[in-house]
């Protein structure tokens, strides 16, 4: 463990000269660990380790330090690094090219300022900015800031792209990026050519036609459904994933920088091998089989294709059955396989809104979205994703006050919630119209109906059973990504932990308030954050790792007034922000989580109250210490 050093009073901070810092990353590298096993990933790592270290030392830069698949190099000019970070990603990719099989990608941030120096380390916001910088570049991206573009000046074969401000973690203002974008020395002179010409003309052709396929196959596997289980985590890893290369290739249509058609028809086709099993399930030999079950268990799991082999997954296109002869008596159906996605979709299809229920606002919102949705084929960890992007504080608010929110359209999003209903009670939604009116006495006016109609949701839908499963459906889809909105958590640097919180209680609120701690005895201290649920709502906190060297242990309590209780689901994050624990209850004893910052990269906890008509103050207690010393073994020839 590094010792950290203050240096006293009066002595100045050792501001060095000017100096390029450059940070580089692997994309993706703990996804492919826990793909292809430890092997693989050290075997990728070594390679890519001698490629970055050969680079650094023909352009004179000096290695800080590494971390895993980081590096951090210092250089006496921005020009340099520059072109050193150029010679990288030319060397990677000439790599990857006489590989088969899956290929590394790295992101690469540069700055250049004035750090302050110790012995051979740099420290800073300058050197912050750089991980950030890094931590904004994409697979091959090579991003640098204003100062480097500017110190660094005109480079022979290479072009500035400005991309914009980015919003930083860390920094309260978005900062100006520039994408480095290069080309082989020789490009210009081959540009001239008519052959060269014809040539890159096939080439954007071929490119062009192989990401709009691979575009249809993405939204394909996109629109799966499992028809069981609507959050099947790893259905909903593969959608995550997809998704990514759907938004990567959207970009390479408008910039066109170092892919060919080749690299896209390679990676989409374990998306591909996963259609193929899902719709050619009953007409697949052994043989073809066994070949896209390898392919899509290396890219996604063996327990995506368990569920394609029992016939769960389903594409969500309809197809009419063909009618069987009446001469022949028609072949029974296999064991395993799905039911037809027509007949199920017919019978289930949504009735039209009823205008008896149209003053009940809150009903016909939601309602209305999910009538929507249900045909659409959207699946529905992805219509989620997108609901809670608009609406981050959507399970915070109460269904039946969801009117008073964004101009009403917060209703909407509580199509998730009908879904759920119908998914725990089939068929509900095409009688609780009518049910309702009935208890009403036949009144239609929203006081008296909708209060009605609101009983059949929690008794006949089972809402008051079942809503902390709703809840555990959400929290395993939408953390980290797209995120939810939270009225607190604790953020925990080396030399401070933060406790932020909101300034007033309204839900939504966007301000933060942070309470900077610096004393050992405040940061060790318990953290409490009391919280008041309306019915059927759910509220989120969250401990977050800073800058963090030295990992820490994480305790969580709960209880509910004044009462322990285990009315919340906690997960927790791995360092890679796609791949994350599956929602587990939190005990009445609370859960000790050690590790923050080295076995996992945060932790969420949903308080839910499942109380249809209660209103209930919970006490959450969140505790981060530095980890206990572990005790010495006793002598076996001490003195007794």
């Amino acid at each position: 463990m590094m010792e950290s050093r203050e240096a006293p009073p009066d002595t100045p901070v050792p501001f060095g000269g000017t100096v390029t810092i450059f940070f580089s990353d692997i994309r993706g590298f703990t996804d492919y660990t826990e793909q292809f096993g430890d092997e693989a990933a050290y075997r990728i790592l070594r390679e890519h380790n001698a490629i970055v270290r050969k680079e650094i030392e023909a352009f004179g830069g000096v290695v800080v330090k590494t971390q895993g698949d980081s590096f951090m190099v210092a250089f006496k000019t921005a020009r340099g690094a520059i072109q050193c970070a150029i010679a990288i990603q030319r060397a990677i990719t000439e790599s990857d090219e006489n590989q088969a099989g899956p290929r590394i990608a790295i992101g690469i941030g540069i700055n250049t300022g004035e750090p302050i120096q110790e012995g051979g380390d740099y420290f800073g916001s300058m050197v912050n900015l750089t991980a950030r910088i890094c931590a904004s570049a994409g697979p091959g991206q090579i991003l640098v800031a204003e100062t480097t573009r500017h110190v660094a000046g005109r480079i022979e074969a290479v072009e500035y792209v400005d991309r914009g401000l980015h919003e930083l973690k860390g920094f309260p203002e978005a900062k100006r990026l520039c994408e480095v974008i290069w080309r082989p020395p020789d490009a210009g002179a081959q540009a001239g050519g008519e052959a060269a010409a014809a040539k890159g003309e096939e080439e954007a052709a071929a490119l062009t036609a192989a990401v709009q396929r691979a575009l249809a196959v993405l939204n394909r596997v996109i629109a799966l459904t499992h028809l069981d289980d609507p959050a099947f985590g790893p259905l909903i890893e593969c959608q995550a994933k997809a998704g990514e290369f759907r938004l990567l290739l959207s970009r390479t249509l408008t910039e066109r920088r170092g892919t060919s058609a080749k690299q896209v028809q390679e990676a989409i086709l374990p998306f591909e091998s996963l259609l193929a099993l899902v719709t050619e399930r009953d007409k697949l030999d052994e043989e073809r089989w066994a070949q896209l079950d390898a392919g899509v268990a290396r890219a996604f799991g063996r327990p995506l294709v368990t569920a394609v082999a029992r016939g769960r997954l389903s594409a969500g296109a309809p197809v009419k059955p063909e009618p069987a002869p009446a001469a022949k008596k028609p072949e029974p159906a296999p064991a395993l396989a799905p039911p037809r996605a027509s007949a199920v979709q017919t019978q289930l299809a949504p009735l039209p809104p009823d205008p008896r229920v149209a003053g009940v606002r809150w009903w016909a919102g939601a309602y209305a979205a999910w009538s929507q949705w249900k045909p659409s084929g959207l699946g529905w960890a992805h219509a989620l994703r997108g609901e809670l992007a608009k609406h981050p504080y959507l399970l915070s608010v109460h269904v039946r006050a969801s009117v008073d929110y964004d101009d009403g359209q917060l209703a909407g999003g509580y199509f998730l919630l009908v879904e759920h209903i119908e998914n725990q009670s089939p068929r509900f939604t095409r009688t609780v119209v009518d049910r309702a009116v009935d208890a009403a006495g036949g009144a239609l006016e929203p006081r008296v109906l909708g209060p009605k109609l609101y009983e059949l949701l929690v008794d006949g839908g089972r809402l008051r059973a079942t809503y902390p499963a709703f809840v555990r459906d959400i929290v395993g889809t939408a953390i980290p990504n797209p995120g939810v909105w939270a009225d607190g958590g604790v953020v925990e640097h080396e030399d401070a932990t933060v406790v932020v919180t909101r300034p007033t209680p309204a839900i939504g609120e966007t301000q933060e308030r942070a309470e900077r701690l610096t004393e050992p005895k405040d940061r060790a201290a318990e953290r409490h954050f009391d919280v008041t649920l309306q019915p059927l709502t759910t509220r989120f906190f969250y401990v977050k790792p800073g800058e963090l060297k030295t990992p820490r242990d994480l305790e969580i309590r709960l209880a509910a007034d004044g009462q322990p209780s285990d009315r919340a689901w906690y997960i927790t994050l791995r360092t890679s922000l796609l791949v994350r624990s599956e929602p587990k209850l939190l005990p009445t004893t609370g859960v000790s989580l050690p590790g923050l910052g080295r076995e996992h990269a945060g932790a969420w906890v949903a308080l839910f109250n499942p109380e249809p008509d209660e209103i209930v103050t919970y006490e959450l207690t969140v505790t981060v210490r530095q980890p206990r010393a572990p005790m010495p073994a006793a002598s076996p020839f001490a003195r007794r």
